[in-house]
């Protein structure tokens, strides 16, 4: 997640635009709320994947992390904090958002 953070960080510094044109899973989707909505855009063949954070536990399993979740949580806008909430929140498994729901919180890119 650092890496993104930074990474998104500095996209937001540039004003660079994004364009979402397929997949963006995992750490990808925190761009939602490091980025002023101006400067993402979507596209038809666009998908968000949202997933709890994880870490590993010492006998090197994956586990949830609560407090990696949070800062997800907290680092989405708010309607997409509304979505995933309708939906039961984070959790291990996947949750996607496309199409029409996905175009109704960021604009079509032109």
């Amino acid at each position: 997640m650092t890496e993104y953070a930074s990474r998104f960080a500095t996209m937001r510094e540039r004003g660079e635009k994004v364009v979402i044109d397929g997949p963006c899973f995992s750490a990808c989707t925190m761009l939602l709320g490091m980025l002023p909505r101006d400067q993402v855009c979507v596209t038809p063949n666009a998908v968000l994947g949202f997933h709890a954070a994880w870490d590993f536990d010492d006998a090197g399993r994956r586990v949830i992390s609560t407090a990696g979740t949070q800062t997800l949580i907290d680092i989405y806008p708010p309607r997409v904090r509304s979505w995933l909430a309708r939906r039961g929140g984070l959790s291990p498994h996947m949750k996607y958002m496309r199409g029409h729901e996905l175009a109704s919180i960021y604009p079509m890119c032109r």
